[in-house]
């Protein structure tokens, strides 16, 4: 019908990053995977099918996830709890590969920086710089955000937190229900600054954050 979405009219852009697990075989071999932390499967035979099945050892945080207010407070909303609506929907996709590093540190992001958010987008940050030379959300920022209030924020190669080490965005935006995607990858892919984004998390009561698949809709 003419209501139904045409994806024909996008470009689908996968925004999470591929997580290659450490796998121990069922003849004892393992095999490293390309996680820093831990994220290992371990193959067994399912008896009545004899059809190779996995158990699955990782945490919370690790690839592409979406983090929630359970992150930060015991019994608040977890990953099964907030509305659908929240993980998808009109994103801001905002560059700052001319926010260069100075003398090696990156350089706070700032509310006039922001200017082009709007109240309800999720907001996704990108830079190119890597290390302690990612600019990074100042207090101020995601005070601002939060205010808004935005959706969601994301970010691919920017700093959630200021190098002070405070949980300062964390706070600003898991306390008011506004998630946190982090691990973004291929944001610098996208040619539009306005997309619609879709990252479901799974639907585990519970789970402080949850790994997610990412994508962007870019209208053709």
């Amino acid at each position: 019908g003419k209501d139904m979405i045409d994806l024909k009219k996008y470009r689908i852009i996968d925004l999470s990053e591929e997580i290659i697990p450490g796998i121990l075989k069922v003849n004892g071999e393992y095999v490293h995977g390309n996680q820093i932390r831990r994220f290992e499967i371990r193959q067994f035979i399912y008896a009545p099918d004899k059809a190779l099945m996995h158990w699955v050892e990782t945490e919370t945080h690790i690839g592409t996830h979406v983090e929630l207010p359970a992150h930060l407070i015991d019994g608040a909303k977890s990953s099964s709890e907030m509305p659908l609506e929240t993980f998808m929907g009109e994103a801001i996709i905002l560059k700052f590969d001319f926010l260069k590093p100075r003398e090696g540190k990156g350089q706070p992001i700032k509310p006039l920086h922001l200017e082009k958010v709007r109240k309800n987008d999720i907001v996704l940050l990108w830079s190119p710089y890597s290390g302690d030379e990612r600019p990074y959300i100042s207090p101020e920022s995601a005070e601002w955000l939060a205010s808004k209030p935005v959706k969601m924020v994301g970010v691919q190669n920017i700093g959630v937190e200021a190098p002070e080490g405070s949980m300062a965005t964390h706070n600003a935006l898991l306390r008011n229900e506004i998630p946190l995607i982090e691990g973004l990858v291929n944001l610098d892919k996208v040619q539009k600054e306005r997309v619609f984004y879709i990252g479901l998390p799974l639907r585990v009561a519970g789970l402080d954050s949850s790994w997610i698949r990412a994508i962007a809709l870019e209208p053709l």
